[in-house]
């Protein structure tokens, strides 16, 4: 039976062309040439393509989760959300959440043993010039 170990280095040999590296020492590469060392110009970053990031994924104070709803609670909140939209009221889900789970913590922790409608309600166009 054949050793594995010189089947494997036929192998390396042949694949690195043949009788030749078989002779070949066995050597460290030698370094990088001190030109190559040296610091690349400085290359202006490309622009970027798109549009600017002015959203709630690119704003610090927002932080991205996953919850799960069901799916007719999801339908009843984008018609309500739609509604508001047609009277004026600019909200979306994600300030929603965020206003609600903020009325509960402030609930929670006694600050105002009643949820005030104002902190739950959203804000009208006219409201914010």
């Amino acid at each position: 039976m054949t050793d594995p170990t010189d089947l494997f280095k036929k192998l390396v040999r042949d694949a690195s062309g043949g009788a030749r590296s078989a002779h070949r020492s066995e050597t460290q590469p030698t370094s990088p040439k001190s030109e190559s060392l040296a610091t690349p110009p400085d290359i202006p970053e490309p622009k970027r393509r798109g549009r600017p990031a002015t959203g709630k994924r690119s704003d610090p104070n927002w932080i991205g989760r996953t919850y799960y709803i069901r799916k007719e609670t999801d339908l009843d909140v984008e018609d309500e959300l739609l509604q508001l939209k047609r009277q004026g009221i600019e909200l979306d889900k994600s300030e929603l959440v965020d206003k609600l789970l903020n009325a509960w913590v402030k609930w929670r922790m006694d600050e105002n043993s009643e949820i005030r409608l104002s902190e739950i309600t959203p804000i009208r166009k006219d409201d914010k010039e």
